[in-house]
Formats: structure tokens, sequence, C-alpha cells
């Protein structure tokens, strides 16, 4: 069923101006520092986690879990995330996802267990979910297509960049020189900042006659984070207790499909061969990059690294990412998603692989320093090329849904690899003589299983596409 759209010019009853007019250059890059504050807690809980470990005590499965837990409630809540900002009042979801964003902060430094830093990283995953895209839709608004628009989006997108890479850099300095519970403190006064800058802006509104599925949302979440915590917990946890969330698992499972998945996402996009495809590329492509990223820090810190070392050895990955991106949508342009999203890939399980063989026994400008490089640059071809894959594949006008898929895919992903290293085994403990090795090559091969698994998908498209044109050619 199209959902209907209607459009309405009341504000929020805050003065500033005429109801969605365009946002001030300055407002602008207020509105994006949400995405600078999504980056950096998407990379720096890799230089938080060691210490967080050491201070609370946390076990391995907990610990995968406290890592992992934004990207669950990012994923599960990012497909009604922009329907509740077009439903609702797009600066009002913006300031409650800030907010959230700052509460999750808040009692994750202040976390005296283990499941109250999953809680908080909880609660800042739902408020990066909420803000990010009410905040396109606040910075786009009132501006034709063009120029302006474009440079709109690429505010946009490169601010998050750069909050990926001041992830790594600024709670490693903290967390070094202040503990890890200022690490998340620091991002306070950003937080309060954003909310006074924005709290006067006026939004014009476009409300859906379908409801937001809240419900489908937060089943799909809660199936995530069980899911996640079963199979990093397996041999780990007592019989009753593994029997109790596996039975709970399975209601929340039954629940989805019951209710046909969270409402408000086009079918013809969830059945698309070419979306799926492009999904479970880049699911397996965040599988190996972050498992490996959570591996490589915490084996760097049991050698000895401080959490500022480890920072500056993993931040070649996301400048690498963020300067060749353009170079990866025009290598698209030249031959192909396709043909680019292999290049990244073999790139990035040479990377890993790489880094599986010398481990962390050689000096790091021949280990590390490396593999990042490389695995940055993989991003940069594979990302641009999945994306351009997934939306040429989806009707017009479901591309916005298809990119929010994207994302959900990608962030899954990264939370099953990080499950799957800590179900084998494979992360670095306390004293434990578990060398990195072994996890760089089960991450590279996170990344062949998907890449054919895409591959099989994509030729069954062809395969019925050939199938469909053949029986056209012979009626």
């Amino acid at each position: 069923m199209r959902t209907r759209y209607r459009r309405s010019s009341s504000g929020s009853g805050q003065s500033g101006g005429a109801a969605g007019a365009p946002l001030s250059r300055a407002r602008m890059v207020v509105v994006c520092l949400a995405l600078l504050l999504e980056g950096m807690s998407a990379s720096g809980i890799n230089v938080q986690i060691a210490a967080m470990r050491d201070e609370v005590g946390i076990g391995s499965a907990e610990l995968a879990l406290v890592a992992s837990a934004f990207l669950i409630a990012y994923a599960g809540l990012l497909p009604i995330a922009g329907s509740l900002a077009d439903t609702l009042d797009r600066r009002r979801v913006f300031l409650l996802g800030i907010a959230l964003f700052g509460v999750g902060c808040l009692v994750c430094a202040f976390a005296p267990e283990a499941w109250v830093l999953v809680a908080g990283r909880l609660v800042q995953g739902a408020g990066a979910a909420l803000s990010a895209p009410a905040a396109l839709a606040l910075i786009t608004e009132g501006l034709p297509s063009g120029a302006a628009r474009n440079r709109a989006v690429a505010l946009y997108g490169a601010m998050g960049a750069v909050g990926f890479s001041l992830g790594l850099v600024v709670p490693g300095v903290v967390v070094t020189l202040f503990g890890w519970r200022a690490s998340f403190l620091v991002s306070i006064p950003v937080v309060l900042a954003v909310l006074a800058a924005t709290w006067r802006i006026r939004a014009g509104r476009t409300r859906s006659t379908e409801r937001p599925d809240v419900l489908g949302a937060v089943l799909l979440t809660a199936g995530l984070m069980i899911g996640v915590h079963l199979v990093g917990a397996i041999g780990r946890m007592s019989a009753l207790v593994a029997g109790i969330e596996l039975a709970v698992f399975g209601v929340v499972v039954i629940a989805l499909i019951a209710r046909r998945g969270v409402r408000g996402f086009p079918s013809g996009v969830v059945r698309s061969p070419g979306v799926r495809s492009a999904c479970l590329a880049l699911a397996g492509v965040f599988a190996g990059v972050v498992a490996s990223m959570y591996v490589l820090s915490l084996g760097l810190v049991e050698s000895g690294a401080t959490a500022l070392v480890v920072a500056l050895l993993i931040l070649p990955q996301p400048l690498a990412f963020s300067m060749l991106a353009g170079t990866g949508a025009r290598l698209v342009t030249r031959i192909g998603a396709r043909p680019t999203v292999a290049i990244g890939a073999a790139v990035l399980v040479a990377s890993l692989a790489w880094l599986g063989f010398v481990g962390l026994a050689v000096p790091p400008w021949v280990g590390v320093l490396p593999a990042m490089l490389g695995v940055g640059c993989s991003l940069a071809l594979a990302f641009p090329a999945v994306s351009v894959a997934a939306v040429d594949a989806a009707p017009e006008e479901a591309r916005a849904t298809t990119a929010g898929l994207l994302t959900t895919a990608q962030n899954i992903g990264g939370a099953v690899g990080i499950a799957l290293v800590t179900t084998a085994g494979l992360v670095p403990g306390v004293g434990e003589p578990v060398g990195i090795e072994p996890a760089m090559f089960v991450s590279a091969l996170f990344v062949v299983v998907a890449m054919v698994a895409a591959a099989g998908v994509g030729a069954a498209r062809h395969r019925s596409r050939q199938t469909q044109t053949e029986a056209g050619a012979t009626r």
C-alpha cells in the first residue's frame, strides 16, 4: 500500500523564522554535530573497551554485548526512525534523539556494572537512530534540488566521517589521561550545545497516514540483543539460563514473523534480490571489519599499548576511508558497482590476512599500519559501490528506505561479527595467551562467505530474468 502524505506548514510554536525555511549554514553545522557524536560513539568503543573490562570486570560474552549494543539499537530502531521524523515534528524527534544520546553517555559514565553499560549503549544507539534521519530532513528542508542541497548532504556525510576519526583520537587521549568514564562525558558539552542551538528551530511537517511500527522495532531490537548474547555466550551460560533466553528469542522471532517484520518497509524493497544481495555484502564486510577492530584493540592493550597508542594505530583506517570515498564512487561510474565491490572485498581480505600472518610480533609500521590502510581503502571502494547497487535495484519511491535497510544490515553484521569471534574464543582476555592472528583469518572468512552468498543471490536474480525473457520470447 502506498503511504500518503500531507504537508503541514505549522511549526512547533517557536520563534525563529518561517516554518520550513532553510537553515542557516551555522545551524546546519550544529545539527550535523549529531552525526559527529554518532561517529565518535561507533568508533570510540575500540579504545574504551579494554579499560571498561579491566575496571568493571566484564566477562567475554557481556563485553561483546557492551561493544555491540550501540549497533544493535541503531539497527533495530532505524527502520522506524525516518517515519517517526516524518509523522511527528522533525525538530522534536531530533531533540529527543540528541537528549537520549546524552542520557546514554551519562549512564555509561557512571555505570557500576556490565548490564548498566549495556543499557547506556542501547540508549546511545536509540538516540543516534532517531537523530540521524531527522537531522538530514532538517538540513535539507526548504532547499531546492541542486548545489545547495548537495552541499548540505555532503556536510551531513562528512561530519559522520570526521566523527568516526575523532572517536578514535579524542577518547584515546581522555582514556589515557583521565580514564574511560571521562571519555563518555566529553560528549555532554556537545549534546548541550546542539540542544541549545536547535531548540527554537521551526520545521515543517510531513504527516504520514501510517503510524510507525514502534512495537515491531522494539521486537527487532530485543531479538537482535538476545541473539547476539546467545551466540557470544555459547558454552559460558548454564543450561537453564540458555534455555530461557532461547525460549524468549523464539517468542520474539515468532511475533516478528506473525507481524511480517517491522511494518512500513515496502515489500518490494525487502524482496528485491538486488537489495538483498547488497545487504548481504555490506553485512559481511562490516562483520569482518568490526570483529577485527574489536580483537585488534584488545590485543594491542594486552601487548602493552595505551588507549592513545591503540587509537593512533587504528586511525589510518577511517582516514583512508574518508579520503578515498570519492575515488570509490568514481570507480563505480567507470567499471560498475559489482566489480568495485569485488575489488574492495579482495583488498579487505588481503589486509586482514596480512595481519593474520604477521600478528603483533612485528613493528606496527610493518603489520598494523599497512593493514589499517588496506581496510580503509577497501571500505572506500566497497561502501559506495554497495550503496549504488542497492539504490539502483530499488524503486525510486523507496530509495530512502533502502538506504536505511543498508545501514541496518551494516550494524547487524558488525554485531554478529563480534559475537562470532567471542564464541569462538578468539578474543584476547586479561593474561590469556590468545593472539590476534586466528581472529583476523576468521574475520576475512566472514567477508568471503558473505560475498559468495551475495553473488549467489545475484546469480539467482540473473537466472530469473533470463527465464522470464526466454518465456516471453516463446509466447
